[in-house]
This record gives C-alpha cells, sequence and structure tokens, in this order.
C-alpha cells in the first residue's frame, strides 16, 4: 500500500475520527460526573496523541520524499496550511490543555471537550487540504 494512502486515508481520517470520539466522550463525562478516576478515557487520549505523533512521522517521511499534500500537488501555500492545521496548531493546543489541566485551571474533562473539538476541526481541515486539496 501506498505511504500517502496510509497517510492520508487511514491515519489522518482515523486522526480525526478520534479527536471527534474524544470531545463527546470528554463531554459526557463532564456533565455526568464520573464516579473516580477515568482511566480508560485518559488511554485513548493517549492513544489520539500518539496517532498524530505517528501521523506527523509519516508526513515528515513523505516530506522527505517530495510528496506533497492533494491531488494536484497544490503548491507551497496548501503545504503550510497542511502543517500547520495538521500537526502544529493541534500540538499547541494538546499542550496548552494538559498544562491547564494540571495547574487545575479549569476541569480536565472540560478542557479535553474543548481540545477535542479544536483538534477536531484542525485536523479535519487539514485532511480536505490532503486529500481534496481544497
Amino acid at each position: 500500500m501506498d505511504l500517502a494512502v496510509v497517510h492520508g486515508l487511514w491515519l489522518g481520517l482515523t486522526i480525526v475520527v478520534s479527536w471527534l470520539v474524544i470531545c463527546l466522550w470528554a463531554l459526557g463525562l463532564r456533565v455526568i460526573g464520573p464516579r473516580g478516576d477515568t482511566p480508560t478515557f485518559w488511554r485513548a487520549v493517549a492513544l489520539a496523541q500518539t496517532l498524530l505523533a505517528v501521523q506527523l512521522l509519516v508526513g515528515a517521511i513523505l516530506l522527505a520524499l517530495r510528496r506533497w499534500p492533494g491531488p494536484d500537488d497544490g503548491g507551497a501555500a496548501d503545504l503550510l496550511f497542511h502543517l500547520a492545521y495538521g500537526a502544529a496548531f493541534p500540538l499547541v493546543v494538546l499542550v496548552v490543555a494538559h498544562a491547564w489541566a494540571r495547574a487545575g485551571r479549569y476541569h480536565p474533562h472540560a478542557l479535553f471537550a474543548f481540545a477535542g473539538l479544536v483538534n477536531f476541526g484542525l485536523t479535519l481541515r487539514a485532511w480536505q487540504v490532503g486529500i481534496l486539496g481544497v
């Protein structure tokens, strides 16, 4: 299977869906109020973050091979947009969410509901540029 297909279709779509799941799950935990710890939820967050890291690694390999995102190899602007929305901005969101959760500034589930929603939107947009070129 082509590395670009793995990166764009399989990993990319899995990451987009994983952030939506994190968002909805965290929102449910915040509204319902869990009884005790939620280790399964935090393992799911760790899995979504790991998928993002693997995606970044595969994307770096594709860049080294000069395989740009988009069906028509859109150019520098598409590439920068794809990298920013697919990797840089989601990483910033996660760093801030983890820092605020550890500091106790906000409820961790509320933070990760918001972080999941933002990362869902960011990665969806990066996926659209990478797969559809739009």
